[in-house]
């Protein structure tokens, strides 16, 4: 059964602009934080429903506030096979919700940890649960298979091949249109284009294609997968 609910998924990267992500974050969310993350959910007024992580970010005062809120705690051993991020994902997937937005999984001076972030999103990609990473600048989602992006006229959308080819590439709704077209792994064709209507679809046959949005909406509703 699918969980109604959103799930947000705050990890502990980059949060500069605490009114975006007010805006963002609904009362509905089923809000799971990510160590450190939960400092952020404390500060944009949030109630954790659950702390996932090794707990090594996690400062003392802000541990305290949630045992006082009763939040539940699964902790994780410091030396392990999965990033704190991973297994809250997992987690996320197991409920099976409706979406899982992430936030807090970019920014920081580790691009190792931001890049492989980007990478996750194809966990609950193959439970066929739309997923994306935003921030105050973009807007991120992986695809296997149809997508429709909404957002401003004018607003840059890249495609970027994950494998050696994304073919069958059809689009709709950008100013420079793929028609039956390949992007292939490292190349940049698909960079910068733009969106010329307030909504857009991209189309292929194979492949996996990640998706830049930029800049990323306050919409909370910003994509759609055709059958959800």
């Amino acid at each position: 059964m699918m969980l109604s609910r959103r799930v947000v998924i705050i990890a502990n990267g980059d949060l500069k602009d605490l009114v975006f992500y007010q805006d963002l974050v609904s009362e509905d969310d089923l809000i799971l934080c990510v160590n450190g993350g939960t400092a952020h959910a404390l500060d944009l007024g949030l109630k954790p429903d659950l702390v996932i992580g090794d707990l090594d970010s996690l400062q003392s005062a802000d541990r305290e506030r949630i045992d006082q809120m009763k939040v539940r705690l699964i902790k994780s051993p410091s030396q392990k096979d999965k990033s704190d991020l991973e297994l809250a994902i997992d987690h996320a997937v197991g409920l099976n919700p409706a979406e899982i937005l992430i936030i807090g999984a970019l920014g920081g001076k580790r691009f190792d940890h931001a890049f492989i972030n980007v990478l996750l999103l194809d966990i609950p990609l193959r439970k066929q649960i739309p997923a994306r990473i935003i921030d105050e600048n973009q807007e991120i989602f992986l695809a296997r298979e149809e997508i429709v992006l909404s957002g401003d006229k004018g607003i840059y959308l890249s495609l970027f091949a994950l494998t050696d080819k994304v073919s069958g590439i059809v689009t709709e709704g950008l100013k420079y249109p793929l028609n039956n077209d390949s992007l292939y792994f490292a190349s940049t064709r698909g960079l910068s284009n733009e969106l010329t209507a307030t909504e857009a679809r991209v189309s292929f046959k194979s492949g996996l294609l990640l998706i830049v949005k930029t800049p990323a909406p306050a919409a909370v509703t910003g994509f759609t997968w055709p059958g959800h």
